[in-house]
């Protein structure tokens, strides 16, 4: 189990590292994104970032009741 642990801390990592280096380059950037209404649009390649923080970070499902008894023929 330590194995998965490991790969969701380092994905986590990962996508830390790559949301935070997207949103250094759109602050020291020359263009100014917030002066116009197109400016929006830099910031849509954010959105995958969330999608792999939502999937990493979701509950468990539940688990499934396997008695199959003599219910069942």
């Amino acid at each position: 189990m330590m194995t998965g642990r490991l790969l969701r801390v380092l994905i986590v990592l990962i996508n830390t590292l790559g949301l935070l280096g997207f949103l250094a380059w759109l602050v020291y950037s020359r263009e100014r994104i917030f002066y116009t209404q197109e400016g929006v649009l830099y910031f849509l390649p954010c959105i995958p970032f969330f999608f792999v923080y939502f999937y990493v970070f979701r509950s468990p499902p539940p688990e499934e009741d396997t008695d199959w008894g003599s219910d069942h023929s």
